[in-house]
């Protein structure tokens, strides 16, 4: 805790002589709406965002589809948790935009409910807090049944050309190992809550500062610095993170400007097993230009685990071919990324908390073209993934209801990438993305757990702007598990459908309904666990 409190010191040091030296005059009073989750990884550390973390659904840039810990989403992607609709998350918190209560109950016997207040009145303060719950009681199987909590606060304070903020979230997330025995080859055990019950339980706390006019220098600075805290209870292991640091921008001439990037991430993980301790620093220094017909961005840097040093690069060019109807663009990305049982536990709540932990070295080379023309845009690209310890979801031969992780360690994945959209003013949106990977592996059998296709379409409709009808698709291929005796078995691909509706009686009062998996699949995202099948939802919403 010493090494923790010196980095801590000499960070909070730098940030108060850059909040001195370059002080102007100006108000900055933009939003930052929080769209991604951190997951601790050393390559996304300079994302932190001041808001209060843990959002619903991320809808970010294309990113591994097959990166542990997968909280780095593809757009609309196909994710859900296997305990609950996944439509229930698809609707963004909105934090900090006003505030609101809501209640609705579902199928399953499931309540939901909602708090969150924000108070912006105060000049160059803004203020809120939220509580979220949903739960599951499940009819036929009670182990079915979840709950999932939480409750964060957060304050922005933006006096004339900084601003400065903080939040706390605490996230209670309870499911239980209910796998079912779909096969002769699982343990005969039966499990009785509260033996089968697995809690995490998640703190949250962030601290930024950052400049938001530029100065005669032309810097802007970006400090960030995050704590983490897992509990996990069944296995009784807990895992925590000190990470951040300074993003500096420096512009030159017209369409130039150098940048500059430093980040620790200081770690320890218990578990049964081992206590894991890890310290990783990264540097990079970079260049962009944009000029509006080229756009070049290159970062090189390095990463230091320990006594180990890891090449790091982030390179992208761009060029107008034609307006905005036809871009072309490469990139190159050489990223080390840190493993985390946080990060296995958001993606794969049956793990064994006992995981191998391992980090990744990953190349991603991508290249493709995007543009829009008139109301529709498009993005077709190639990516070629060279990854050294990618990590794949395996179940335990010894207890085939939890899981494990094993790595590959030399893996190509090729990906095929389609994203489109056609938008009509505000009263219609479509979108269609999918993907298709190919494994090439080197000392693991398959690719566990992934399917080759991801395909979602989703559309929104707004009549008179009153009623709002939605309708998300998700697909997905088939995909491949282990046996306990080593064989493979088939996981079947699956097409989830989602239709809602919701009606603004007026500017305080909205209903809405929504019915999930209407063709009632009982599809696997991992194996032996099934889903819900149909379940509806329905609720009412007051905003003040």
């Amino acid at each position: 805790m010493k090494t923790i409190g010196k980095y801590l010191l000499l960070i909070l040091s730098v940030t108060v002589m850059a909040g001195n030296l370059l002080a102007q005059s100006g108000v900055g009073n933009e939003e930052v709406i929080v769209v991604k989750e951190f997951e601790a990884t050393i390559r996304d550390a300079e994302k932190i965002s001041m808001a209060a973390s843990i959002p619903e659904v991320e809808e970010v840039k294309n990113s591994f589809a097959y990166t542990i810990p997968s909280k780095d989403y593809k757009d609309f992607s196909f994710e859900p948790n296997p305990l609950k609709p996944i439509s229930i998350s698809k609707e963004k918190w909105e934090k900090f935009n006003s505030s609101y209560v809501k209640i609705a109950f579902g199928s399953q016997l499931m309540p939901m409910a909602e708090l969150a207040y924000n108070d912006s009145k105060t000049k160059n303060l803004k203020f809120g807090l939220f509580y979220k719950h949903l739960s599951a009681a499940a009819y036929k199987d009670k182990l079915q049944r979840f709950s999932d909590d939480e409750v964060g606060a957060y304050l922005k304070y933006f006096p004339k050309s900084f601003k400065v903020g903080t939040s706390f979230t605490f996230r209670n997330y309870r499911t239980h190992f209910y796998g079912i025995e779909t096969d002769t080859l699982f343990s005969d055990t039966v499990f009785r809550a509260p033996d089968a019950r697995q809690v995490f339980r998640n703190y949250d706390a962030v601290l930024s500062f950052r400049t938001t006019q530029k100065n005669k220098a032309g810097i802007e600075v970006d400090h960030h610095f995050r704590f983490n805290y897992l509990q996990e209870t069944y296995g009784k292991a807990n895992e925590w993170y000190v990470a951040g640091g300074p993003d500096i921008r420096k512009a030159i001439l017209k369409d130039h400007a150098l940048t500059a990037h430093f980040d620790f991430d200081v770690s320890r993980l218990k578990n049964d097993s081992l206590i894991l301790q890890r310290n990783i620093f990264r540097l990079m220094l970079g260049y962009a230009f944009d000029n509006d017909d080229w756009e070049v961005k290159a970062k090189i840097g390095v990463a230091i685990d320990g006594k180990k040093a890891f090449p790091l690069a982030d390179i992208l060019v761009e060029k107008r071919l034609f307006q905005h109807s036809l871009i072309a663009y490469t990139s190159y990305e050489l990223l080390y990324n840190k493993q985390s049982l946080n990060g296995f536990a958001g993606t794969n709540n049956f793990l064994r908390n006992y995981v191998a932990i391992k980090n990744s070295q990953a190349g991603n080379f991508g290249i493709g073209i995007k543009g829009t023309i008139q109301n529709f845009n498009y993005n077709i690209a190639f990516h070629l993934h060279h990854v050294k310890n990618l990590p794949l979801f395996i179940n335990d031969s010894s207890d085939m209801r939890r899981f494990v992780v094993v790595y590959d360690t030399n893996a190509l994945i090729y990906n095929f990438h389609l994203e489109s959209g056609y938008n009509v003013k505000e009263w219609l949106r479509i979108s269609l993305l999918g993907d298709y990977n190919i494994f090439s592996l080197k000392n693991i059998a398959k690719a566990w757990h992934e399917p080759a296709v991801r395909v979602t379409l989703r559309a929104n409709y707004i009549w008179k702007r009153k009623v709002s009808l939605t309708m998300d698709l998700y697909g997905i291929s088939n995909s491949l598990a282990r046996m306990k005796d080593g064989s493979t078995i088939k996981i079947k691909g699956t097409a989830d459908l989602n239709i809602g509706v919701s009606y603004l009686m007026n500017k305080w009062l909205t209903f809405y309904a929504g019915v999930n998996n209407i063709a009632h699949m009982r599809y696997q995202r991992w194996y032996g666990y099934s889903s819900f099948g149909i379940n509806g939802m329905v609720g009412a919403k007051f905003s003040f």
